[in-house]
């Protein structure tokens, strides 16, 4: 085992799904316990040789300034690569990059040439999916909200079209911009974006539901998309994963 002192705490969309106090991929955090996050961490006392006092390590050591880890850890600190930032270990080679890099390219299989439509899309696990769906030759459509997020999205990611759900109804921008339909839908938001988006897909297209954060603070479930018969009509495959 080994002390370690936090230095970077992650703030994860993830962290919102894990309060709610019901059976999930990961026991809820209950009441009075540290809030689960990715850490990178220093090493301040050691008995494993491997990991020196000095040492940066990255692991699953929560909301604490200080932990005291080891093999038994729900994830086993381990040695940050060299040349690897803590910010980077964090962010565009954390838990939020895996995501969208598995999540697009095993689970909704983008080819080149295809429409790909991506929601929350500005952010961490979004941004990362226009970015590889860009880099796989596809038409990027992303949906934000705000002036700032949408033009962040083209200027900075290469996004071709953004939707700026807070001024502009999406259905209607979706119809416009999708005359032969949509082949890749990343959805990170859920309810009536899910339902706007499933009604542009093309035939054969592929859905990969990461993520509903439109209702993740409803007091009562929100009723879900209403045209899931378009799944059956164009043979779309729709499928969620962690």
């Amino acid at each position: 085992e080994f002390l370690i002192h936090n230095k970077f705490l992650s703030v994860d969309p993830a962290m919102r799904g894990w309060l709610i106090d019901e059976p999930s991929y990961l026991p809820p955090v209950a009441i009075g316990e540290v809030m689960r996050a990715s850490t990178v961490s220093e090493v301040m006392q050691s008995s494993d040789p491997a990991l020196p006092v000095g040492s940066l390590v990255q692991g699953m050591s929560g909301w604490q300034e200080y932990d005291v880890a080891g093999p038994s850890s729900m994830i086993p600190p381990r040695a940050l690569p060299n040349g690897v930032t803590p910010d980077l270990a964090l962010s565009v080679l954390g838990s939020t990059s895996l995501t969208a890099y598995f999540g697009l390219l095993d689970v909704a299989r983008p080819q080149t040439g295809d429409t790909v439509l991506v929601s929350g899309a500005a952010g961490a696990t979004g941004s990362m999916v226009c970015q590889i769906a860009k880099l796989e030759g596809c038409h990027v459509i992303g949906i934000a909200g705000g002036t700032e997020k949408c033009d962040w999205l083209k200027s900075s990611c290469g996004v071709d079209e953004v939707i700026d759900y807070k001024n502009e109804d999406v259905a209607q921008r979706l119809e416009r911009l999708c005359p032969l339909g949509i082949n890749v839908f990343f959805d990170n938001v859920g309810g009536d974006t899910l339902q706007a988006g499933i009604e542009q897909m093309a035939d054969f297209g592929r859905i990969a539901l990461c993520g509903g954060i439109s209702g993740y603070n409803d007091a009562e479930p929100a009723a879900g998309p209403k045209n899931l018969m378009i799944l059956v009509q164009r043979r779309v495959r729709m499928q969620g994963f962690i």
